[in-house]
């Protein structure tokens, strides 16, 4: 039935929208490792693999904001390979490499690394290259590296594998690739409209057309339409990676790991069923129907520490966007007070320390903190609110650290154990990084200094390429309305746009404020 797809050309016929996947990013990574109790390498002097690396989306940032540390990538794809060494020459980053080569053609001549990412691959390839990611995990990694694999998953993935195949029974039955795209789009209207509510599985199938309607030409035909597409249960790819000597460490985003997203009956039936760490995470992903996993794997020597109760968790960064439910914020003692995420994650605590903390967080994102530095300011903060806290026997800065470790779980605090080269400061020359210049000039698309893409309104856009700190706010100004004047900008109010000049001024003053205030939240703006 897909024979006519062949993954050798299909990524040079519709080549894929690389960009940085923070999950990957070595960083979190030994974050992970870290918590875990192994070494790893510390990012900023470590050797890096990536398998399927694209045009270097992934990869360039992770060079530029690492000049110390060495990657290589490989690629099938000359068409992406090519774009890669564009970016590289235009770069000058003489730390990265990216090679035209399949997968299988990597060997121990390759050298060791302390990570290796294999991202959006796994479920795409035959089984024979499938144990050649996992060879190369164990084979080409140092005793105290990292690798992180992603794939498909079961449960998750019964019901889009589904809807791949009728997509896919109704596409292939045209020849070119841009028409049968079309036509797997037309079945999906057609799905739509033809499925009957009142069926016991219309609404979980509505839900899957919804994200598969949303997604790019490009997404779909490699997401759903390629030759190879092979969920498997978690369990399943951790016994694959058991035979190449390799055990499970973990997943990149830690939360998901934990069981306090469940009631209480829900985590305590799952802790009395499951006798390890493998089939708890599995009955997790029954419950929660997942369909996609960002697991890490080291060297089954290793010595894991998975009781984190005693965790020193203060040489790491800590960094929140959290903010409190309610203005000001009451650090008294015994007084609740909440705190909350954008996503929803939120938490409620009666901790003067842990309250002082969270506003001193605050104040300091997107940057990350030294655990003793925020201890020290939580305290301040303290003092300067004019609390005050009856001395006891308790050590507030335990408190806070165990405190912060149950925050990290529910997803509400960061841990790092580095952070890139930013500014949360507004200057009078603002500035972004050459590379995120760069990548918006010719990507049409850019990444932050903390690995992740940033997405932005039309000023900033505007913005961001003559943003290298030698025009300061007035000149910035004089340039947005050149912008307007040359109809390379459309400022709007009320969804019609500014043309009385005084109005247009100032419009465009506060949305260029607005913009500052956006890219120094986001990790945009450097020194």
């Amino acid at each position: 039935m897909t024979e006519n797809i062949s993954r050798d050309t299909s990524y040079d016929e519709v080549p894929y929208v690389s960009h940085p996947f923070p999950q990957s990013h070595p960083e979190r990574l030994a974050t992970i490792g870290r918590l875990f109790g192994m070494f790893p390498k510390p990012v900023t002097e470590c050797r890096v693999l990536e398998l399927g690396c694209g045009n270097g989306g992934n990869l360039i940032p992770m060079a530029y904001s690492l000049p110390e540390s060495e990657f290589i990538g490989v690629d099938l794809s000359k068409l992406h390979v090519e774009s890669g060494w564009e970016g590289i020459r235009d770069l000058a980053l003489q730390n990265l490499r990216i090679k035209h080569a399949s997968i299988t053609e990597v060997d121990e001549s390759w050298g060791s690394f302390d990570y290796i990412i294999c991202h959006g691959v796994f479920s795409w390839v035959s089984n024979n290259v499938q144990e050649k990611i996992l060879s190369i995990s164990s084979k080409n990694l140092k005793p105290q590296g990292i690798a992180y694999i992603s794939y498909n998953t079961y449960p998750g993935w019964h019901m889009r594998g589904m809807i791949r195949h009728m997509m896919l029974y109704h596409a292939l039955q045209f020849k070119d690739t841009p028409n049968q795209i079309k036509q797997a789009r037309a079945l999906i209207d057609f799905l739509e409209q033809s499925v009957s509510l009142d069926k016991p599985v219309s609404s979980l199938l509505k839900d899957e057309i919804k994200v598969i309607r949303e997604s790019k030409d490009w997404y779909l035909f490699h997401e759903h339409m390629e030759e190879f597409n092979s969920p498997l249960y978690f369990y399943q790819f951790v016994e694959q990676a058991e035979k190449h000597g390799m055990q499970y460490l973990g997943e990149a985003e830690f939360a998901t790991m934990m069981t306090s997203g469940f009631s209480q009956e829900v985590a305590d039936t799952l802790n009395r069923i499951s006798r390890d760490i493998i089939r708890v995470e599995q009955y997790m992903d029954f419950i929660r129907y997942r369909y996609f996993r960002r697991t890490l794997l080291c060297h089954k020597e290793q010595h894991l520490e998975r009781n984190l109760k005693n965790l020193e968790i203060q040489d790491f960064l800590i960094a929140s966007a959290a903010k409190p439910s309610s203005e000001p914020a009451d650090l008294s003692p015994g007084v609740k007070q909440s705190f909350r995420l954008p996503s929803g994650a939120n938490i409620e605590t009666e901790c003067p320390i842990t309250k002082a903390a969270f506003l001193v967080l605050k104040e300091e994102w997107p940057k990350a903190m030294a655990m003793t530095t925020l201890y020290e300011n939580a305290k301040k903060k303290i003092k300067d609110m004019g609390v005050h806290i009856v001395e006891n026997d308790t050590d507030p800065q335990r408190i806070l650290f165990n405190d912060l470790l149950h925050c990290y779980s529910l997803n509400l605090v960061e841990l790092h154990t580095w952070q890139g080269d930013f500014t949360n400061e507004i200057t009078l020359y603002p500035k972004t990084s050459r590379l995120s210049r760069y990548l918006l000039t010719k990507r049409g698309l850019t990444v932050n200094q903390r690995h992740m893409p940033v997405h932005l309104d039309p000023v900033s856009i505007r913005l961001i390429p003559v943003l290298d700190g030698t025009h300061n706010h007035d000149e910035l100004m004089d340039y947005l309305i050149s912008s307007v004047d040359e109809g390379k900008l459309i400022l709007k109010k009320d969804k019609e746009p500014l043309n009385e000049r005084e109005q247009l001024s100032k419009g465009l003053r506060e949305a260029m404020e607005k913009s500052f205030i956006k890219l120094s939240k986001s990790a945009m703006l450097v020194v």
